[in-house]
């Protein structure tokens, strides 16, 4: 029993060590976010040799590799602890789905790009939102983007742009009569005019948050055709899809480099959850999109760019980083207040990263790491934390698919794995001894897993109407499809804010 307390203990002394480092990069780099949808652990040229993304593998080969970087198990509420700084259940867990969900990222919030901009930083988005369009107020450049070339739901068909009962294609504050192409080769066009039109010694913050590799599976042949027939249909337009994304993100990596911008940027790259089931690989992780399992929520992820100390280049960073973190890592680097208290929010939870990124310090800079907490998608009470080694998951995993418990093969979905036991009723895992969630240890040492449920639980003494904004079941949201679409179709046919009376006025 005293082996976990010391452990426990010993995590909060390193978060207090970690909260005193104070060395920081140079004042107001350039800083670049790629947002890979729904992308496997193993789908990248490094795990996998089948893949072919050169830029991907020479961004993580020479920069630093965030091994223990954690997300969401799926794409919105990653979005929303990305753009607020707060864990799952403080900003939402709830997925916007369907599209006609009237919900959004609560607009008590400052969000990321809205600090920036304080700084005075140019700010920039392209691909997809995912957190609200109802009204205008929830429009990403009402959210702090001065530009924002994309969508606003949260899935769509690449080529067509359509998506429900309309076609989801935005620029800033009006639909984009470019749709009808695939929707990566127009994001390139944008990444060029973007650079183009910016002078290289302001500040510059992109968002990149392709919609790759998102289902619906869907690439132009000449990126299918990199991949020989020797898989499945499937494996091989969604390995098209990872080159298409790689493709994208090395056009940005030229510019920064040909505006002489690289020697003064940040960019990271990372998955917005696992890969999907009967999507990408998460070999050899258990689990995938749509669970507590590492496959789910321990993301691709790594660093680049002229700001890492050479010390750094090649190396893997083990310490803890939530997708949360990047709130308070970029607004220190813009020197702005990361704090963002106020009515009607919870407070940032989100820790400065750059100490692990540029080598200050090993160890994670936080004492627990809140994955999710009590939400119901498809089972009751679902939830997970991360204290120290341990990694306790509360409630069953398994959502009406079979593979939401298996361990996914490179070729996936090609080829099945083995399937996993699920939790019963709970699991807990040593996940720096057994990374693969083999060995569960909820009834062999009860001790440990009281201490993590009860520091779980005590989250469960916070105002509920904050937590998750008030929505608690996912099967219980609010939907507006019959007031939006017929909106949309007497708006062109295109999605756009449907609630028209506003501070903002008439949409």
């Amino acid at each position: 029993m005293m082996a976990p307390r010391i452990l426990l203990f010993g995590v909060t002394v390193c978060a207090a060590l970690f909260a005193l480092a104070s060395a920081a990069p140079p004042s107001k780099p350039n800083i670049v976010f790629v947002l890979v949808d729904d992308w496997g652990y193993a789908d990248v040229g490094f795990r996998n040799p089948e893949i072919k993304s050169p830029m991907f593998d020479e961004l993580a080969s020479t920069g630093v590799l965030l091994d223990r970087h954690y997300v969401f198990k799926y794409c919105s509420p990653s979005r929303a602890s990305l753009m607020s700084g707060r864990w799952p259940h403080h900003a939402h867990q709830w997925n916007i789905v369907p599209q006609t969900v009237p919900l959004g990222m609560n607009l008590n919030f400052t969000a990321m790009p809205a600090k920036l901009k304080q700084a005075g930083y140019a700010t920039h988005m392209i691909g997809k939102w995912h957190l609200g369009l109802k009204s205008e107020e929830y429009l990403p450049v009402n959210r702090g983007f001065d530009t924002m070339t994309g969508f606003l739901t949260g899935g769509e068909d690449h080529n067509t742009q359509r998506v429900q009962c309309g076609t989801d294609f935005w620029t800033d504050k009006a639909p984009d009569s470019r749709n009808g192409t695939y929707d990566a080769y127009t994001y390139r066009d944008v990444v060029d005019s973007l650079f183009e039109a910016h002078n290289s010694d302001d500040p510059f913050f992109l968002y990149l948050s392709l919609h790759n590799v998102h289902s619906p599976f869907e690439a132009p042949d000449e990126w299918v055709d990199l991949y020989p027939n020797k898989t499945c249909t499937q494996r091989r337009k969604y390995q098209g899809m990872v080159s298409v994304a790689d493709n994208v993100t090395a056009l940005v990596v030229k510019h920064l480099k040909a505006t002489g911008m690289w020697n003064n940027t940040l960019i990271v790259v990372s998955a917005d959850n696992g890969g999907a089931p009967c999507g990408g690989s998460n070999y050899p992780l258990k689990g995938c999109k749509g669970t507590f399992f590492e496959g789910g929520v321990r993301s691709l992820a790594f660093a680049n760019g002229g700001l890492i100390p050479e010390k750094m280049s090649g190396t893997k960073v083990e310490g803890y980083i939530h997708i949360a973190d990047w709130y308070p890592t970029f607004c220190k680097m813009a020197g702005v207040d990361p704090s963002d208290s106020g009515e009607g929010k919870f407070p940032v939870d989100g820790v400065d990263a750059w100490p692990l990124l540029s080598g200050e310090t090993t160890g994670s800079g936080h004492s627990e790491i809140v994955l999710g907490f009590n939400f119901s998608e498809a089972q009751p009470e679902q939830g997970a934390i991360i204290v120290g080694d341990y990694k306790l998951i509360v409630g069953s995993q398994k959502a009406n698919r079979c593979d939401y418990l298996m361990y996914s093969p490179l070729d996936y979905p090609c080829s099945q794995g083995p399937a996993a036991p699920d939790c019963d009723p709970n699991c807990l895992y040593n996940i720096r001894d057994d990374p693969l969630e083999t060995k569960d240890l909820y009834h062999t040492q009860p001790d440990v897993a009281k201490q993590l449920l009860t520091r779980y639980m005590k989250y469960a003494e916070e105002p509920r109407d904050r937590q998750d904004q008030g929505y608690h079941v996912q099967g219980k949201l609010p939907n507006a499809a019959a007031v939006a679409c017929p909106f949309f179709e007497q708006h062109g046919g295109y999605w756009r804010p449907w609630i028209v009376e506003s501070e903002f006025g008439t949409a």
